[in-house]
């Protein structure tokens, strides 16, 4: 579930925060104590989607009607995919997955006024202050020619379940938002840190700058770059926030811990325990979603189904507390039907499925 910032005064508090910390003005307990106290408000005006799932047993949710149009083509080639997945059991407890059901469109918040964006062709308005926004990209990188404001104005952009977009920010850096995500940015950097605030997940191509670090905050974590690629997911209805390094060198700030990464290497931040564990991973499993594919290596089953509650807008149900830890391993593309993902992991596991309107529930065979 993806919540809308409003309270854009804290959010800049934030920022002054991280640039100030950045400089050795502030040290880093009191930038954890600042944005405790930011979420804490956050959660005075809007539940979470934590909060929001315990009060429901099981959220309906739209099943898009092109899914099932679509999967009566898609099974026919069922045959001709090639991949595998593969299972272990083990005994984990009974949960409900909550997707959200928000907008079937893209929508940037450009200062008072939310934008819908579904041309293929860009938005006349946008346009009009040196955005350039179509149904899968914005680019702002044309507003650094015009004279700088003193002040930066936040843009938030969220994107529904089952699309990703691209950003091409003022410096050149470029971001893959993912779907069911949203992000916060500055029409224009003009102060000394890069910032950018993210729920969800995106893959960055940070723009070299050794004079303007950039940082990404998410609710649990900061990671701090000159110029790099990387992968951050921090959704909020998991467990962990992961920071993959793809190129480059990047340091990750978690609660009073510190790390630095080197490519091929993860940070993984346990947002209920307050650790951080670093590891080293093949990046491919954790990046492969923006060149549109799912990658699961021995991903367990609760795992794997949270993932297409995001892409395919819809929920799952385990009826069986014994099949959430079931493992997976294999590759299939995220332009697939749901109907054609679910007869095929169907076919290849102990597990099948029930669609049952809008809710799906896994049962042991």
């Amino acid at each position: 579930m993806i919540e809308d910032i409003n309270d854009k005064e804290d959010i800049r508090l934030i920022l002054d925060y991280k640039r100030a910390m950045a400089m050795d003005k502030v040290p880093l307990p009191d930038m954890e104590e600042e944005r405790k106290r930011f979420w804490e408000k956050q959660k005075q005006v809007r539940p979470s989607s934590h909060e929001m799932q315990q009060n429901v047993n099981i959220k309906m949710l739209r099943l898009k009607r092109w899914c099932i149009v679509a999967s009566v083509a898609a099974v026919l080639f069922l045959g001709l995919f090639l991949g595998a997945f593969f299972y272990h059991p083990s005994v984990v407890q009974v949960q409900v997955f909550a997707a959200d059901k928000s907008a079937v469109d893209p929508k940037l918040n450009f200062g008072d006024i939310t934008y819908v964006i579904k041309e293929e062709t860009p938005d006349q308005q946008l346009y009009a202050h040196g955005i350039i926004a179509t149904r899968k990209s914005i680019d702002l990188s044309i507003k650094k020619a015009v004279t700088l404001p003193i002040e930066e104005q936040l843009q938030t952009l969220t994107t529904p379940c089952g699309q990703d977009y691209t950003v091409t920010l003022s410096d050149g850096t470029t971001v893959l938002l993912n779907a069911a995500s949203q992000l916060i940015f500055p029409d224009v950097f003009v102060k000394e840190q890069r910032i950018v605030y993210l729920k969800g997940e995106a893959y960055f191509e940070v723009k070299r700058d050794t004079l303007h670090p950039f940082i990404v905050h998410t609710p649990y974590s900061d990671t701090k770059v000159l110029g790099t690629s990387f992968n951050v997911s921090a959704y909020e209805d998991e467990t962990t926030t992961a920071i993959t390094l793809v190129s480059g060198k990047v340091e990750v700030y978690y609660q009073h811990e510190k790390c630095i990464l080197k490519p091929g290497w993860q940070a993984v931040a346990k947002n209920k325990s307050g650790t951080l564990e670093t590891r080293e991973v093949d990046v491919a499993d954790y990046v492969s979603w923006k060149d549109g594919m799912f990658e699961f290596n021995d991903m367990p089953l609760e795992q794997l189904v949270s993932q297409l509650s995001r892409w395919y807008d819809v929920d799952f149900f385990f009826a069986n507390s014994k099949i959430r830890n079931f493992k997976f391993t294999g590759a299939i593309k995220r332009s697939n039907t749901l109907l054609f993902m679910l007869e095929f992991i169907e076919k290849t596991s102990n597990v099948y499925f029930k669609v049952n309107g809008n809710v799906i529930q896994i049962y042991e065979k």
